[in-house]
């Protein structure tokens, strides 16, 4: 990869603080005439949450401490339905759909009382959020913080630094340079969209040819989606294009995934070439056609000028377009440093050798390390290893423990019900899943899972109901065939569960279902 940039801005004089004003871009033409300031209005400091270790502020939310992340391509902001189960938070149907790359979802509302992102507070002592009701993993944050928040003022963005700023300018004309950094830097003007979102699109050049982008702070890896790899000419089924494993989000469906190599891409005024970005085929309606996530973030501070329709970035060095192809320093750092999610991270990678040499020892190290400072996918992770060991009594005060932080998760809740049911305690274990099922009001996969665990389903149902869905029958029907052999398994069953067990080693890859592996998958 090699990176070089057209042109270079002139230095700017940083002079302030909070609150006060920090820049004069361009000197007063005459002594009584109004000069350009900058003035900062806000400061949050960011942290890396959450299993997939996303940009995030703590903020509360009905008088309890939460994790937001960072997301300026949300179109609103939004709770996670874990947050709403938590706090046992009402919710109420709104009849409108959000589209995601999973896919679309329902969008509900709650009324919640105290709610504040970071420094900054509702007035009102009650506020109606929406609320995300399918997504294709369980996220652990409690909210979504989008661009109408985020970019009512300027706002510059530093994941390099964990930290994002907010500006005011004033006296300033579309011609003022506005940043003050010593880096060079580029000014990309917005272009017109569709969106009714207010984080900006810009053209950019991909192999010389036009795409629409945005920058995305709640993506994790920076992508094209399979509509812009076409208009590049590019062929997912070429040598040269490797397939990666599927990506989620909003939405219940999993998103193909893929990365190639691109000979270049310019930004403005900055040319990066010989890279490879990823590309997903997104399961809903999306006009951007390059998404510019996190890793792109994590080597450039921007600062999105919504007061000039401007968005400047600056170059700060390193790896840009990384796809997780290996280990980065940042988040053996983040471990090092205690953070427990980074930690979990960690044990994932090194678990299942995906951005890294594949190290059991090290990876059951760092889980516990992360279960013992909570970190609730790694308490469900220590959990669903006891289960696999026999160790039923010890796993369920650890998968009970992790489902009271992770409320929204699924499959959790049926390794509880088989672990308890395992120890004798039946009744409980049904009671227990039956209350989940209504809590979380979701009639989509697993949920025919656990019908069928609670009777509601008989085994041929459960088949057919696995089979309906034509993209995803296969991976379903695998899915309830182990679930149905582990639930023969906790009933003393042995002749049905050998059964099923012959059925998974001659049908499905691997043998036992995916939900087992000893480290639940983080999604990208």
């Amino acid at each position: 990869m090699t990176i070089r940039h057209l042109r270079h801005p002139l230095a700017l004089l940083f002079a302030g603080s909070l609150g006060t004003t920090l820049l004069h871009p361009i000197p007063a033409r005459a002594d009584d005439a109004p000069r350009c300031t900058y003035v900062e209005v806000g400061d949050m400091p960011l942290k890396y949450a959450g299993q997939s270790l996303v940009p995030a502020v703590d903020g509360v939310i009905d008088g309890a401490p939460a994790v937001m992340l960072v997301d300026t391509g949300a179109f609103e902001t939004s709770l996670t339905m874990n947050a709403v189960l938590k706090r046992d938070l009402a919710l109420h149907m709104t009849g409108r759909i959000v589209q995601g790359v999973g896919g679309s979802s329902r969008l509900y509302y709650a009324r919640t009382g105290e709610f504040a992102i970071g420094p900054v507070k509702s007035p009102r002592k009650q506020t109606n959020l929406l609320v995300i009701g399918e997504t294709s993993f369980t996220p652990a944050f409690d909210a979504l913080v989008g661009a109408p928040f985020l970019l009512q003022a300027d706002m510059e963005f530093d994941l390099h630094a964990k930290r994002m700023k907010f500006f005011r300018p004033q006296n300033c004309n579309s011609d003022s340079p506005l940043n003050y950094w010593k880096e060079p830097t580029v000014a990309v003007p917005f272009v017109v969209s569709r969106s009714t979102s207010p984080n900006p699109h810009f053209t950019v050049l991909v192999n010389g040819k036009e795409l629409d982008a945005m920058i995305d702070t709640g993506a994790h890896a920076s992508f094209l989606t399979l509509r812009g790899a076409k208009q590049l000419g590019i062929d997912v089924k070429s040598a040269d294009v490797t397939r990666l494993r599927d990506s989620g989000g909003i939405g219940s469906e999993r998103a193909s995934n893929w990365s190639a190599p691109v000979k270049s891409v310019q930004i403005g005024g900055e040319i990066i070439n010989d890279v490879k970005l990823g590309i997903v085929d997104v399961q809903s309606e999306m006009n951007t056609e390059l998404f510019l996530g996190q890793d792109f973030l994590r080597t450039h501070r921007v600062l999105f000028a919504m007061s000039q329709r401007k968005v400047y970035i600056a170059y700060l060095g390193g790896e840009i377009f990384t796809r997780g192809a290996g280990l980065e320093p940042w988040i053996v750092q983040e471990a090092d440093g205690g953070n427990a999610d980074a930690q979990y991270a960690l044990a994932y990678m090194l678990n299942t050798g995906r951005g890294a040499p594949r190290d059991p020892q090290q990876a059951q190290s760092w889980l516990e390390k992360a279960a013992a400072a909570g970190q609730p996918n790694a308490t469900l992770a220590l959990g669903r290893q006891r289960m696999q060991a026999n160790r039923f009594g010890e796993a369920i005060p650890l998968l009970r423990a992790a489902l009271d932080q992770l409320p929204a998760e699924r499959l959790g809740a049926l390794w509880l019900f088989d672990a308890r049911v395992h120890e004798g305690q039946s009744e409980l274990a049904k009671t227990e899943l039956a209350a989940t099922l209504k809590k979380q009001r979701n009639d989509d996969w697993p949920q025919p899972i656990a019908e069928f665990y609670l009777g509601k389903l008989d085994a041929k149902g459960l088949l057919e109901t696995a089979a309906k869905d034509r993209q995803s029958a296969h991976a379903r029907t695998c899915m309830a065939n182990g679930y149905m052999r582990e639930w023969h398994m906790a009933r003393g069953e042995n002749a049905q569960a050998e059964a099923l067990m012959a059925i998974l080693k001659a049908d499905c890859a691997p043998a036992r279902p995916a939900a087992s592996a000893p480290v639940p998958a983080a999604a990208p």
